[in-house]
């Protein structure tokens, strides 16, 4: 396979991820551009279609028209939010890559491990992309259970825009679930293949749990989001998609953080079961030594062994300390602190326009 003919296999970064690495943005400052850019236009679609007495007001049909509105405003932020979230994970992944390899092996094969970190298979990302906008479309077919769903003729501007961004969230979430996917495998081959094994010191691993932890973050963050429809939970099947998406999306945090770290677990188990071998081989000789009297010292080397197979034995299968897993055990708390402040918001608008 000639150079040219694989770097065709390869999809080129998208459009977001390179403004996002290029100075002087950032993917915080793309997500807040997004979000600006699409708010405005909403504001702007809803003062021209004379839309905005109707939101903040009380007379009929206002309730309705409130809770579309807030509808549009959280996928607004999430169609912010996504583009970011997989620019990050991927510059997560350069970086873990990099804090590497100090560690590696050194046998040659490094490079053909890690030439396609950053980098996606096109074929691969095009079905992650398109099976997210298929399941993007089907939603308003589920929540509003009629088949004139998407006759976005028939619709006020709330709705209509949030048909827009829908196509476009499937889109953003195929790749973002796709790309954690994808980088979780390689960094666990490399962590299983290229890194050096100190049962000893395992902090050589120490990147791979940093880009778990990354990688849980950041689909937690999207959860977050996302369990703010829930504001409006008496909205008929959105609790229902909120729970699927978010069972989904708990899924890709556990994942995110293990995923990455499986090569390491092997390769962890693969040095300590080597290590028990030489151990339990050297215990029969001492003990056979010990024996015959050939050794009379024989119960110091004897002692030193069994000390010695209980420290291996106590060197834990996956690179994961008690900090790491209270760290991710709180980043679980966020999406139920987003729905509270997101209720908390909501009663306090309502109040102040009573």
């Amino acid at each position: 396979m000639t150079e040219a003919h694989a770097a065709a296999l390869y999809a080129s970064p998208p459009l977001t991820q390179r403004i996002a690495e290029t100075p002087p943005w950032s993917p915080l400052r793309l997500a807040l551009a997004t979000a600006v850019t699409l708010f405005a236009t909403f504001l702007a679609l809803e003062a021209l279609f004379g839309r905005l007495a109707l939101v903040f007001g009380d007379g009929g049909g206002a309730r309705e028209s409130q809770i579309n509105f807030r509808f549009t405003l959280v996928m607004i932020l999430l169609t912010a939010y996504l583009p970011a979230a997989y620019t990050l994970g991927v510059r997560g992944a350069r970086r873990t890559l990099e804090e590497l390899r100090p560690s590696f092996r050194g046998d040659g094969a490094a490079p053909e491990r890690v030439a396609g970190v950053g980098r996606f298979e096109l074929q691969g990302l095009r079905r992650a992309r398109w099976l997210g906008v298929a399941l993007a479309l089907a939603i308003p077919f589920w929540v509003d259970r009629s088949i004139d769903a998407w006759f976005i003729w028939t619709y006020p501007v709330e709705p209509i825009f949030q048909r827009v961004l829908l196509p476009v969230l499937g889109w953003f979430s195929g790749s973002f679930i796709h790309s954690v996917s994808v980088e979780s495998r390689r960094l666990s081959q490399i962590g299983r293949d290229q890194i050096l094994v100190d049962l000893l010191d395992l902090r050589s691993f120490a990147p791979l749990t940093r880009q778990g932890l990354r990688y849980a973050l950041l689909v937690v963050g999207l959860i977050s989001i996302v369990t703010l429809f829930l504001v409006d939970y008496e909205k008929p099947g959105i609790f229902s998609v909120v729970l699927i998406a978010n069972g989904v999306a708990l899924a890709a945090a556990a994942t995110g953080l293990l995923l990455p770290l499986r090569g390491a677990h092997q390769a962890i188990l693969t040095a300590k079961r080597s290590e028990l071998d030489w151990c339990a081989a050297a215990l029969r000789r001492a003990r056979a030594a010990l024996e015959q009297g050939a050794e009379p010292n024989g119960a110091r080397p004897l002692a030193d062994l069994v000390a010695w197979r209980g420290i291996i034995t106590a060197v834990p299968e996956w690179p994961l300390d008690a900090p790491t897993l209270r760290r991710f055990l709180l980043y679980l708390v966020i999406p139920l602190g987003s729905w509270l402040g997101g209720a908390f918001v909501e009663r306090v608008v309502d109040f102040v326009l009573r």
